[in-house]
């Protein structure tokens, strides 16, 4: 793991959110980082589901990906109304990342989001650690 950190975002309507960050970098340059993205249940703003195109451009400028990682969304189960867990792989249209003016707001974002769902030991095996 390279880092696990609470990442600061605002909404589309300009709340202040915030989600947990954890990025794993791969040990062979041929592979992908992986970043797990987790919901958090005191988050006062957008979730990260609705924030994942803000969040990843922001994650992948900032770190300086070189190519587009595994992005996975978490939701705890404080997030899920007292389901289960859930994971989610999201790929997105296109990994440029692009400033774009929303609601007033500068933000940098990528292309739109899709999910498949993703159980927990798979997502252990891509980390190659527990989550």
């Amino acid at each position: 793991m390279a880092t696990d950190y609470i990442h600061p975002y605002e909404g589309a309507v300009g709340v202040r959110s915030r989600c947990r960050i954890r990025l794993y970098l791969p040990y062979e340059d041929t592979d992908a980082a992986v970043v797990i993205c987790s919901e958090l249940p005191d988050n006062p703003g957008a979730s990260a589901t609705k924030a994942a195109e803000q969040i990843a451009a922001e994650v992948i400028a900032h770190f300086w990906l070189p190519s587009p990682p595994v992005w996975i969304e978490h939701r705890q189960l404080e997030t899920t109304d007292g389901e289960q867990e859930a994971f989610d792989l999201v790929t997105f249209a296109h990994y440029e990342v692009q400033k774009i003016f929303r609601n007033g707001i500068l933000r940098k974002e990528i292309g739109a989001a899709s999910r498949k769902p993703l159980d927990q030991r798979t997502v252990e095996m891509l980390v190659g650690r527990g989550v």
